[in-house]
């Protein structure tokens, strides 16, 4: 603002050092303009002198009144001093004439509208100032709301989820942002938190399924016994029975407590060294009562000695529920081969039936907990389809990858690859 103070009066000395004489530095003209006549307008102080200081002539609106030289400043550099209360901006110049000095040129100009711009500016200023720091305050917040809208929707969406509305998903928003990423995440998560939750339900269910029926037996065959005397050998039939459903009740919750602890990661187990031919022979021992009892020859074949560093009781626990299953859907007098293959460092066993095999679609669902093979054989078998399950999920841990291939009517074959170093 002071700067354009600065340019009017150089403009001003510029025009009345344009005159080449004292007596034509200011044309009569010049003092008729309002700025040197009247002092309450934006006024223009000049007053002229000659070489020896004598006042040559001075602007209308200074009266009988000059602005005086000031030896202590320099010259064509503006400076402040104060004028009949009046601020003002001064300049004072030498008039030179073919090089010699002919007089003094003093120029003022008022700051009083200047400072009332300032002031106006300033009382503006403390006005606007605190409503425009409120309607930006107000702005942002509803920028701010309106940006954190989705996040509180998202957040509202999640606490309304409960148990029994896991299929609810959050909304995904129009912009693939961070929030599109998080409202993705959450909703995957709810995706594995409903599979966990269903499965559990449905093992509830299916495990109870499973207990009740040999209970129910054992409840029967007890009415049975307690209503009229009996001779000793149907006591004993109907003992033996019923000690058979205590044993199916007592492998069913070892099974369960198994699975419940392999799917946990509660086995804190050891890897060893052990031989894989001699697990398969030992276990082949183990089931030689239900062999002979279904007639059921057994073949090795092949089966070549290999040692391998894994879970010792993981691969005892799929072998003997691979065995057991092939000898349960097996037919009478029928045949399991177990034969080995090494390539590079694999080695390949496989465990091979000729049974009742199952269906394309029983293949997707057989290594599911409580999943039995629909089939219309007439061969009877009391699994609870837990074995395979079990297998599946201990081989997983032991990094050991199982294929089962089966045809209904003819067979199935179950391959256990192992990394051998």
């Amino acid at each position: 603002m002071y700067e354009t103070l600065e340019e009017e009066i150089n403009s001003h000395a510029d025009y009345v050092l344009h005159e080449p004489t004292l007596k034509n530095f200011v044309q009569p003209r010049e003092w008729e303009e309002v700025e040197h006549t009247d002092i309450a307008l934006n006024p223009v102080f000049i007053s002229i002198y000659d070489k020896n200081f004598n006042l040559v002539e001075s602007s209308p609106n200074l009266v009988q009144n000059k602005l005086d030289w000031n030896n202590d400043e320099p010259e064509r550099k503006p400076f402040y001093t104060e004028y009949n209360s009046i601020r003002l901006l001064i300049s004072q110049s030498k008039l030179i004439h073919h090089g010699e000095v002919v007089g003094y040129l003093v120029i003022g100009v008022s700051t009083k509208h200047n400072q009332l711009a300032l002031d106006y500016l300033k009382t503006a200023l403390t006005l606007i100032f605190p409503i425009s720091v409120l309607l930006t305050f107000l702005f942002a917040r509803f920028i701010a709301a309106k940006s954190i809208e989705p996040i509180f929707n998202v957040i509202k969406t999640a606490q309304a989820i409960t148990e029994n509305n896991l299929s609810e998903r959050i909304q995904l928003p129009k912009n693939k942002d961070e929030l599109h990423q998080l409202s993705t995440t959450i909703n995957s998560l709810l995706d594995r938190l409903e599979i966990q939750i269903v499965k559990a339900k449905q093992f509830s269910a299916d495990a109870s399924h499973e207990l009740r029926t040999p209970l129910a037996i054992i409840k029967g065959t007890l009415e049975i016994l307690i209503r009229r005397e009996r001779t000793p050998e149907q006591y004993n039939k109907k003992i033996d029975y019923t000690l058979k459903q205590v044993n199916r009740l007592d492998r069913l919750v070892e099974q369960f407590l198994l699975l419940s602890r392999v799917e946990n990661n509660s086995l804190n187990l050891q890897t060893s060294l052990f031989e894989i031919k001699n697990e398969v022979v030992q276990s082949i021992d183990r089931f030689d009562v239900l062999l002979n009892e279904k007639q059921i020859r057994v073949s090795t074949r092949n089966l070549h000695p290999q040692k391998i560093d894994n879970y010792h009781e993981f691969f005892e626990i799929i072998i003997d529920n691979l065995l057991s299953n092939a000898i349960k859907y097996s037919k009478l007098n029928g045949e399991i081969i177990i034969s080995s293959r090494s390539e590079n460092n694999l080695y390949h066993l496989t465990f091979e039936d000729n049974g009742i095999g199952m269906s394309e679609e029983d293949l997707k669902f057989v290594q599911e907990r409580f999943f039995r093979v629909k089939n219309d054989s007439p061969l009877h078998t009391s699994g609870s389809g837990l074995g395979l399950a079990i297998a599946t999920q201990l081989a997983k841990m032991s990094n050991i990858k199982m294929t089962i291939k089966s045809q209904q009517h003819q067979g199935t074959k179950i391959i256990l690859t192992l990394i051998i170093e």
